[in-house]
């Protein structure tokens, strides 16, 4: 988390954005996928949008979110809802969806 601390908020928003959009189709070629890179992949994504402003991440969570469920079903389809990397994507949601709660309020 300390390499992310220290961006910009827009190299932060870049970092994330590409984390995202390369998980995602990583996911789609699923035969080509080597499940040891998931969980360091995930921690980077998740790591480097919780460095992010609370604006920042208050305009972008609905598109986040919906990312996030889209790589959910991705690895609930090819691995199961029990696998590691599925529930950490689930946790992920969660936390996502906790911090826009707590932002309403």
């Amino acid at each position: 988390m300390e390499k992310f601390q220290s961006l910009s908020s827009h190299r932060l928003l870049f970092d994330l954005a590409s984390r995202l959009g390369s998980l995602e189709g990583y996911l789609y070629a699923e035969e080509k996928v080597d499940k040891k890179y998931l969980p360091n992949w995930l921690r980077n994504i998740e790591a480097a949008y919780g460095c992010l402003s609370t604006d920042i991440r208050t305009e972008i969570r609905t598109d986040y979110l919906a990312l996030l469920h889209k790589a959910h079903n991705l690895f609930r389809r090819a691995y199961g809802s029990n696998d590691a990397n599925t529930v950490k994507i689930a946790a992920m949601i969660a936390d996502a969806a906790r911090m826009e709660n707590e932002v309403r309020k």
